[in-house]
């Protein structure tokens, strides 16, 4: 959480993530089942600022149901993050920039194990008020006891993933940088 940010955070357009996240759902619904799988993943250069939202979009309504309290995003690339999450705590308005990551299906980059995906994190190095949301986009089972985080490089540490093939309902894991992280449950909103 900063005390002090960028001005042009106060500039930016938040949305509500769970007004976002269904709409999206909705879009996805109507599309013809022969879709390439890139573009109904958003995986395709045209898409990646929609691919970005919807990760944003997922932290930021997993973090909300969390510390239950509305929480909306912005995607911002001005520096080192890709998204500015903001929420209100005893009359006071917080920003938190977010760095968002994802670990990929294992059909797209099976050699990526999730600790050389952390290993990347060690490039930022005075980060202290950055938080990175990591999906865990893949079917594996992780032993946070075996990982290695970036300490010190950032000031926080979440993942995220869906725990149904529906991708209905989803488990965030964090902070990790802090110890006794703990893991919530929230679901997919729907209309």
């Amino acid at each position: 959480m900063m005390n002090h940010f960028p001005r042009e955070w106060l500039n930016l357009q938040y949305l509500d993530p769970e007004r976002f996240l269904v709409g999206l759902r909705e879009i996805a619904l109507t599309l013809p089942p022969d879709v390439h799988y890139k573009v109904a993943s958003l995986r395709t250069h045209d898409l990646r600022k929609a691919s970005e939202s919807r990760q944003a979009a997922l932290f930021a309504h997993g973090m909300g149901q969390v510390l239950r309290t509305p929480i909306v995003f912005a995607i911002s690339e001005a520096q080192d993050y890709d998204a500015v999450v903001k929420y209100a705590t005893d009359g006071k308005i917080n920003y938190i920039p977010i760095q968002l990551k994802e670990w990929v299906p294992n059909f797209l980059n099976p050699s990526a194990t999730l600790q050389s995906e952390l290993d990347k994190l060690s490039k930022y190095t005075d980060s202290k008020d950055l938080a990175v949301a990591f999906h865990l986009n893949r079917d594996a089972t992780i032993h946070l006891s075996q990982l290695k985080f970036p300490h010190g490089k950032i000031g926080a540490l979440w993942f995220y993933g869906a725990t149904d093939l529906a991708q209905k309902r989803w488990r965030l894991i964090g902070n990790l940088m802090l110890p006794g992280a703990s893991a919530y449950e929230f679901h997919y909103p729907v209309t």
